[in-house]
Formats: C-alpha cells, structure tokens, sequence
C-alpha cells in the first residue's frame, strides 16, 4: 500500500530503513549490508521490500551479481545522503552553539529566591546550557561571588568596597514595624523611643546578615540604643519570636512575604519615622555576563511590578508608593516579552 500522508512517508524513510537502504547502496549486498549492521539478511531484505512498496518501485536489480541499484535507487540514495549531511551540519551547528551557552550559577537572597527563582530559572534556561540558583544570606553570596563560587548575585549588599565589580540598582523597599498579635502597641501610632522604652525588646536580624547590618546603621545614626535579647540570621525564625511574644521586630515587604503562612500570627504596621529603607541589586563581575544580566534585571523586575507588588500592597495596606523599581530594569521588561 503507498504512504499518501508525508507523516507516513518519514515514519518509513526515518527509521531503520533508510540506514539499511544506504548500506545495500553502498556495498552492492544483502548479505554484506546485514554483516555491517548486525542484522540478518532476512531483516535486511525484509526493510528493503518494505520501502520499495511504499514508492511503488524496484530499487534494485536482484538478478545480477552483484545486486545493482535501478536509476531510482540512485536518485533516492544521492537525495537521502544530500538530507543526512544537511542534517549532519545542522546537528553540528546546533552542539557548537549549545557549547557556546554559558554554565551560569546565581545567587539569590532568601527573601526573593522562592518568588523570583523559577521564573529565573525557566527564563534562563534558553540562554545558558545549565542554570543553578543558590539562595542564602546576602554576605554568604556575596562571598561565593568573590570567591568565583556563583557568577551572578541578587543581594542587599551593594559591596561598594569590593573592586572589579558591576552593580545594577533593581528595587528599594521599606521596613515595616512587626508586633506580636496581643501587644499593646497594636494599631497605636509609635515613636521610636515609645517602642524603645515598651515593655518588648527588639528581635533583631543577626548582623552576619545585611538585614541585621542595615538596622544597626540606623540606630547608630540616630544615636539610639535599642535593647535586644533575641537574634537570628533568617526572617522566618525573627517571626516565629515574635509570635511567640518575645518582642518587636523590623522587616521589609519582600521578607514578609517569603513567610507569607506566619503574616496571619503576628502584626504588621508601618514602622516609626523616621523609617529606613533596604536596597537590591544585581551584581556581576566587571564585565561578565552582560546580556545575562540585562534579562535577570527585566525578569526582576516583571516579577516585582506585576506579581509581587499587587500582593504587598493588598496585604500591607501601610506602604505608600514606598518600593521603587528602577525605571532601567522596567524598560527591560520588553526584552523578555
């Protein structure tokens, strides 16, 4: 029966068959073309009948010694041989560019890497031949990013001291003032030193963690003393004492949400001014990974401007235009479209 669909006519000419074709071509022998493929002559003979019913043509002379390709059999085999090395040349063009992606490792602050790390991830995964996002404290990825452990990072930290380095400002956020759900300052309007002198002391971020830096900046600029008995490295765990009374607390937008399953056990209101703010960037090596980088910048921001920040704004009603994404890193965002 003849293959009348093209779909039928490549599930023949795309398999076995073919390479059985070419071999009989070439050697001029059923029996040498099976002994090359470790075939039986049978199966051999068997691929060959099949083709020639499907084109509704002898592709060879079987009565002469040895068999002798018909004129179809030639214009048939000097075509498939044309395609296999057009294909050849393509598969080969394909791996040489493939090579030529980048094996890219990113670090990525905890308080984006769950939110922003998949749509890194399947964004990036066009560009590179392999993507690897790390996620951890800001002066831990910085580390990994000067000791060429990761080659591009999303941190808090701008590393100002640190040479050789590009820096690409992405967002600036606040920091919210976080009660726990039975305290008296709940819903009040607070001064620094009301929250200083209350009855809770201050849970603070851990200064090995730029959070925990930030904070004591702005206390030491304000020259004020702000009594602490608990710390710890992780938003998650600052939460958890807090709702368990242990005192007040000082985090931004994007941390609280990285907690989200916590924000119904504590309370969240805007912290006393005057107020500080936390900046993000994404930071390479000088002169490394510059389309790269153009395209995490836009995806960053995609996130932030139409995913992450209609969530913030609905569940922290005291923000007020207060998180600014750079308007560089937002006209990005037509380049991943």
């Amino acid at each position: 029966m003849p293959l009348n669909s093209r779909d039928e006519i490549h599930s023949v000419l795309y398999s076995s068959t073919l390479n059985v074709f070419l071999a009989v071509c070439q050697y001029r022998s059923f029996t040498k073309a099976a002994k090359v493929l470790n075939l039986s002559q049978s199966s051999v003979s068997q691929n060959i009948q099949k083709l020639e019913e499907s084109l509704e043509v002898l592709l060879f002379d079987r009565d002469v010694r040895p068999i002798t390709p018909k004129p179809e059999a030639i214009i048939l085999q000097e075509l498939l041989e044309k395609q296999f090395f057009d294909i050849e040349q393509a598969v080969e063009e394909i791996r040489e560019r493939n090579e030529l992606k980048p094996i890219v490792k990113i670090g990525v602050i905890d308080s984006l890497s769950s939110n922003i790390a998949p749509a890194l991830i399947r964004m990036l995964s066009g560009q590179t031949r392999q993507v690897s996002v790390l996620s951890g404290i800001s002066p831990n990825i910085a580390n990994d990013l000067i000791n060429k452990e990761v080659d591009i990072i999303i941190t808090c930290d701008s590393l100002d001291g640190v040479n050789g380095l590009s820096r690409y400002f992405l967002c600036q956020e606040p920091h919210l003032l976080v009660l726990p759900k039975k305290s008296e300052l709940v819903g009040e309007k607070i001064s620094w030193q009301k929250l200083i002198n209350s009855d809770l002391s201050f849970v603070k971020y851990s200064t090995r963690s730029s959070s925990g830096r930030i904070a004591e900046t702005h206390f030491s600029r304000m020259r004020m003393t702000v009594p602490s008995r608990a710390e710890a490295d992780t938003t998650s765990v600052v939460l958890s004492m807090i709702e368990d009374g242990l005192g007040w607390g000082l985090c931004s937008p994007l941390c609280l949400m990285q907690c989200s399953n916590k924000l119904e056990k504590i309370h969240i209101q805007a912290a006393p001014q005057p107020s500080y703010t936390r900046e993000i960037y994404v930071i390479t090596r000088k002169n490394e990974y510059q389309p790269l980088v153009e395209s995490i910048l836009a995806q960053c921001a995609f996130q932030l401007k139409t995913v992450l920040l209609p969530e913030i704004m609905k569940k922290f009603s005291s923000i007020n235009n207060e998180i600014v994404i750079d308007n560089n890193a937002i006209e990005l965002i037509d380049k991943i479209k």
